[in-house]
């Protein structure tokens, strides 16, 4: 069985972490959900623009989260149970379809990180060009000269 996983995370354009609490990490969903048998099932809860709370077997616990508001729209499509991977910290919250799963990163408060900008790919021309050799001229005919 294939289990589709993605990340609805918008502030993608504002933060270019991934820390717990912001962006999760291709490797970091996968072993996540490798390991879902180590799962608890939880009551998901939004409490405010950064917090989460996580209920199970009477527990309450608050976790922040970046986009708390990307969290709200995939429990408006799948209900608010949810799967926490306490090792990986990773909430599993089901989607519309049997198998589709959005996956997030959760931070208590001692971890928690602000966002970072964003590394942009650098453009290749604003970078100094060093070479260990003048560069040859080509000749009217195209061939090197010598």
């Amino acid at each position: 069985m294939i289990l589709v996983a993605r990340s609805i995370v918008r502030a993608a354009t504002t933060c270019g972490s991934y820390h717990d609490g912001h962006h999760v990490h291709h490797i970091r969903a996968r072993r996540a959900l490798a390991d879902r048998d180590l799962a608890v099932h939880v009551l998901v809860e939004i409490v405010d623009g950064d917090t989460v709370r996580l209920s199970w077997d009477g527990n309450r616990f608050e976790f922040h989260h970046h986009d708390v508001d990307a969290i709200a729209q995939a429990l408006d499509l799948g209900g608010d149970v949810g799967e926490w991977i306490p090792r990986w910290r990773v909430l599993v919250l089901p989607g519309r379809e049997p198998d589709d799963r959005t996956v997030f990163t959760l931070s208590d408060s001692e971890h928690w990180t602000d966002c970072t900008s964003p590394k942009l790919p650098e453009h290749p021309r604003s970078r100094p060009v060093h070479r260990s050799e003048p560069r040859r001229r080509r000749s009217s005919a195209g061939h090197r000269s010598r």
